[in-house]
């Protein structure tokens, strides 16, 4: 659904849309199961041991740290939970010690929140150990132990995270590369959707995450060798990537001088399309049954013949494809044959030294704090959630009301729409898996084995629709919590009551915190536009300047990697201009015309990145050389720069009179071949955006 749709819909529609939606791709059914085994033994050993209560504090240790290993891939995993654990385990500790201590539990709750907040500087993966870490410390606050009972707690607890942490390493030797194969498959499928669409723009800025993400840590137990092959496969995609907005850009006429472009664009998606499935089949149930057979994964592998098109000699870059399919196809072939592998010495493989991993980590939180004021900002806001909720809890003596506080920092979203979508799925499901759980009581009484099955069951189902469906997970994990509560004797029905109103009093709270101290995204996107512009008129700078005839007679002299770094770079800052302008779709009082016109500048930037990536397709063959192009790309970055000026100044809600001039294009360059057609209209495209942004800005500055 698009902005405008959304907001044609109703905020309050469009929230609503969004809880009842199921992302099917997030749900996590053998991910689940593995980290609800890890609720089993120590059940079962604090029921057969008699120390009933100790057992539950090692599931929740199992429980919480669980969460972290949907981040990451593999080391990186490890790496968040081996941190998740320990910071668990001192939260226990130190929630339990300072529960009787209304003042000094305030102060630690506020560290707690500032430190939570921050993580989010270190990737999704600290994010989430942060966060657990506070969520212990909320929970444990409610126990109120001394020192030695407390020490004993988080050693339970600890002992639990552990064991979630020895299942995870059980799963690699028999994940061997399927996540690698299956998220590089899915690039060149995504690939494929693009080259049949007959798009007119630039191909999505998320094409190509998930196999960075995967490649970017891949298991240690894979065979090398093949890790080689997928991420060459990979860099190869991201070349594909620039011939197919090559051909796109030839395919826009609608004369016959495009039909040869539209058709093998056809052509093209249903090899790239084959490719991707091929991959992804790879590591199907068909195929891990063979798992012991080289030969049937290979004849698996290879059962589609595939051929690639023949091109047009007179066509460049129909040349180009076919070359860049065929070595794709020789790929998959490699990695075909050695995809099945298992290497026990490539768990020695490292990333560079702990203390390197700690320096480059503080560069990036100095970084991230000095460039971002909304990570801070949230930091805040939780501090304040955590700090408000739980002296509510106490001032109304409200019975296990430490699930204000957690409920009330869990909630908490960096956006409106997310805070209250958040608030309103975990009190629906806070309610329906209370009166559920409540209902099932009543009718039988479980025993202890019962109900360590129930538990396991729910856990499975909690982590399960963890991502796919917030509602969902919600109703799962109050179920889940009252069970376990149920194990140590607390009275089921009124468990459920009071969770259900502390649910509601923290959700309460997160969002009127969130009120008070807003972030709203259409202040933010006015600084993401102006992003979005300056980095893709770099990019297009870069590519302008690769055509200058100094570079003629300079073998090697283009800088391959620099151009990719530049693409990557404003990708991103196109995804980040498109994320929140769908979250300001649902925030209150957002106009439907600042969503169009800003819909029209992101438009018209993807156009831009059509032409920069159609040309950069160029610089991969042989091409023609121009004088002037230097100073070309010199003037198309310095106009870009000028007009990201102009829109970061809405951001601050100012139309400052004095910007200077803004800068010209030089109209003395004449030619006739197609190519400098290309260049023109690149650079026509830029010009272009200087009507949106004015357009934009009479609106913004009017609202």
């Amino acid at each position: 659904m698009t902005g405008q749709e959304r907001i044609k819909n109703g905020p309050w529609r469009a929230l609503l849309d969004d809880i009842a939606s199921v992302e099917r791709s997030g749900m996590a059914v053998s991910v689940g199961l593995r980290c609800a085994l890890g609720m089993l033994p120590p059940l079962i050993i604090g029921v057969a041991t008699g120390f009933v209560g100790d057992g539950v504090s090692a599931a929740v240790g199992a429980l919480v740290v669980g969460f972290v290993s949907f981040e990451g891939r593999y080391r990186s995993t490890l790496r968040n939970m081996l941190l998740a654990s320990i910071g668990v385990t001192i939260s226990a500790f130190v929630g339990a010690i300072a529960a009787p201590h209304l003042f000094l539990l305030l102060i630690v709750l506020a560290i707690w929140g500032l430190l939570g907040g921050l993580g989010g500087a270190f990737g999704p993966g600290m994010s989430m150990a942060a966060m657990q870490a506070v969520e212990v410390l909320v929970v444990f606050s409610a126990l109120g132990m001394g020192v030695e009972s407390s020490i004993v707690q988080a050693l339970w607890v600890l002992g639990g995270a552990l064991f979630q942490i020895v299942l995870l390493l059980l799963t690699w030797p028999t994940r061997r590369l399927d996540g690698e194969m299956a998220s590089v498959g899915e690039v060149y499928r995504r690939l494929a959707n693009y080259a049949r669409s007959t798009p007119r723009t630039a191909p999505p800025a998320d094409q190509l995450i998930a196999g960075a993400d995967w490649l970017g840590d891949p298991n240690p137990l894979g065979d090398p060798s093949a890790i080689v092959a997928l991420k060459e496969l990979f860099q190869l995609a991201q070349d594909i990537r620039l011939s197919l907005s090559a051909l796109v850009f030839e395919s826009r006429g609608d004369g016959d001088e495009s039909q040869w472009a539209l058709e093998f664009l056809r052509q093209a998606a249903s090899l790239l399309g084959a490719i991707g499935d091929q991959l992804s089949s790879s590591t199907s149930l068909r195929a891990k049954m063979h798992l012991w057979s080289r030969r049937r994964r290979r004849l698996l592998l290879t059962s589609i013949e595939l051929r690639v098109p023949d091109a047009d000699e007179s066509k460049p870059i129909l040349g180009l494809i076919s070359r860049q399919l065929q070595r794709a196809l020789d790929l998959v072939s490699e990695v075909g044959d050695l995809g099945s592998h298992v290497v026990l010495p490539g768990l020695s493989r490292g990333h560079g030294s702990l203390d390197e991993t700690v320096r480059r980590r503080l560069r990036g939180l100095r970084k991230v704090l000095a460039s971002d004021s909304e990570l801070l900002f949230h930091a805040g806001r939780l501090v304040l959630v955590l700090v408000v909720g739980t002296y509510l809890a106490h001032a109304f003596a409200l019975p296990n009301g430490y699930w204000v506080p957690m409920t009330a920092a869990v909630v908490l979203q960096g956006d409106f729409s997310g805070t209250v979508q958040r608030g309103l799925a975990r009190l629906g499901g806070t309610l329906i898996g209370a009166v559920a759980v409540t209902e099932l009581a009543a009718l039988v009484v479980p025993s202890h084995g019962i109900l360590i099955m129930v538990i396991v069951l729910l856990t499975w189902g909690t982590y399960a629709t963890y991502r796919a469906n917030y509602f969902l997970y919600s109703i799962f994990l109050t179920s889940d919590v009252v069970a376990m509560f149920a194990m140590i004797g607390s009275p089921v029905g009124k468990t459920a009551e009071e969770r259900a109103v502390a649910t509601a009093l923290g959700g309460v709270v997160a969002i009127a915190v969130f009120l008070l101290w807003p972030t709203w995204r259409r202040r933010l996107l006015p600084g993401a536009l102006a992003s979005m512009v300056r980095t893709q008129g770099a990019y297009a700078a870069e590519v302008l300047r690769a055509f200058d005839v100094t570079f003629a007679d300079q073998s090697g002299a283009l800088n391959v990697e620099e151009l990719r770094v530049r693409s990557v770079g404003a990708r991103s800052s196109r995804q980040l201009a498109a994320t929140l302008l769908e979250g300001m779709s649902t925030e209150p009082g957002t106009q439907e015309r600042a969503v169009t016109t800003a819909g029209a500048i992101l438009s018209q930037v993807n156009f831009c990145a059509l032409l920069a990536l159609a040309l950069n397709a160029e610089l991969l063959h042989e091409h023609q050389f121009f004088t002037g192009m230097v100073e070309l790309g010199d003037a198309v970055e310095a106009l870009s720069s000028y007009q990201a000026d102009r829109l970061a100044s809405f951001g601050l809600m100012s139309d400052p009179e004095e910007m200077g001039q803004q800068p010209s294009i030089p109209s003395d360059l004449v030619a006739s071949t197609e190519l400098y057609r290309q260049i023109l209209e690149l650079v026509s495209s830029f010009q272009e955006l200087d009507a949106l942004i004015e357009q934009y800005g009479s609106v913004v500055l009017t609202m």
